[in-house]
């Protein structure tokens, strides 16, 4: 039996989200041969439920979910610390980028990088943000590193001097249940997540904007974090803002955004997989995707695309899709079909072969 713990960290930090999303199906579907262990005290995220034997708890005296989730790191990691001491498996497959970990560990470590988005925007974010300096120190720890694509790879290597073979490719799995949900919105575009400024979202409003006044009928919808003023003062200056909708999504309300909006657009310049190209496919939704990093690897030739940087080629790119049905209809069909390369049992075999090299 190959013993593999796990930690905190994630689970800690999000509710939702792709990291957590990663490890709670690969710790699932772990297969005879391999355990897991997650010591975890403290926890909101969802995606722990469907984890067998995990027992948790939430604090309901806190409110506020960014002082809570500090308080539930600082309390899981010592439990995590704890666990490591004693070296009781043997592998190591931390959650995020934090090294604290080194000075106790003495069994192997795999790590995973979801993107290199720190090393690509450095100037995005804040001095104090140390994310690409400890994912940097771990990277080149670590026994050996998976990649969630090969665009995340030629970067590792890019920006770590890494040795190719010490890196394996693992794109994500995604499974859903084949279920139809009730549609809550007509006539829309679809954008899901942040909003930042690699996300390139405001070139994308711009963009549509013109497609906005033609039919006033049209609308986006965004999800992630509510509109700041910011974003809403420029919906009010193109004349738009009662076109953009900001809507809270669960599980099911995405799923339904998905099969019912004309178009998902991801006009990322940079990401480092792209869920949400599989999710739009799992909910037979087309996609319009940028012609950039990882985007053409995960998407093939089930995706119309265009130049991030160029508002004419996006907006040309939507009004193809959106405007005709069969074009729209080849691409539902084209995703069904592309889909089937990225199941879960396909990235836990991967993985777990990972794990069984590294042990050795």
């Amino acid at each position: 039996m190959l013993r593999i713990l796990y930690d905190h960290q994630m689970f800690s930090l999000q509710k939702y989200g792709g990291i957590t999303r990663y490890f709670a199906d690969l710790m699932s579907n772990l297969p005879e041969g391999f355990s897991k262990e997650i010591p975890i005290r403290y926890s909101e995220n969802h995606y722990l439920q469907k984890l067998s034997g995990v027992k948790y708890e939430r604090i309901q005296c806190i409110k506020n979910f960014r002082i809570k989730r500090q308080f539930y790191y600082f309390k899981n990691q010592s439990l995590s610390l704890k666990t490591i001491k004693k070296n009781e498996f043997d592998l190591f497959h931390p959650t995020y980028y934090d090294p604290s970990f080194l000075k106790y560990l003495k069994k192997p470590f795999i790590l995973t990088i979801h993107d290199m988005i720190h090393e690509r925007y450095a100037d995005m974010f804040l001095f104090y943000d140390k994310e690409a300096k400890t994912k940097k120190i771990l990277a080149h720890k670590a026994q050996h590193i998976i990649a969630v694509s090969e665009n995340t790879k030629k970067d590792i290597i890019e920006f770590y001097n890494i040795d190719p073979a010490k890196i394996s490719v693992v794109h994500h799995g995604y499974a859903q249940a084949k279920t139809s949900f009730n549609q809550l919105y007509e006539n829309y575009i679809l954008f899901i997540g942040e909003r930042s400024y690699y996300k390139n979202f405001i070139p994308f409003i711009q963009a549509v904007a013109p497609l906005l006044h033609k039919d006033k009928q049209l609308k986006v919808i965004c999800t992630g974090k509510p509109f700041s003023k910011k974003e809403i003062d420029l919906f009010i200056s193109l004349g738009i803002n009662t076109q953009l909708i900001h809507c809270n999504a669960s599980d099911q309300v995405l799923f339904s955004l998905y099969q019912h909006a004309l178009v998902f657009v991801f006009p990322s310049l940079y990401e480092g997989f792209g869920i949400p190209i599989i999710e739009a496919f799992a909910n037979n939704c087309p996609v319009c995707l940028s012609n950039t990093s990882c985007f053409p690897e995960v998407a093939g030739e089930a995706a119309i695309y265009f130049d991030p940087l160029d508002k004419d080629s996006i907006r040309t790119a939507i009004s193809s899709v959106i405007y005709d049905p069969i074009k729209a209809e080849k691409l539902r069909k084209a995703g069904q079909i592309r889909i089937r390369q990225f199941s879960i049992e396909k990235m836990v075999r991967e993985t777990c072969a990972i794990y069984s090299q590294t042990c050795l």
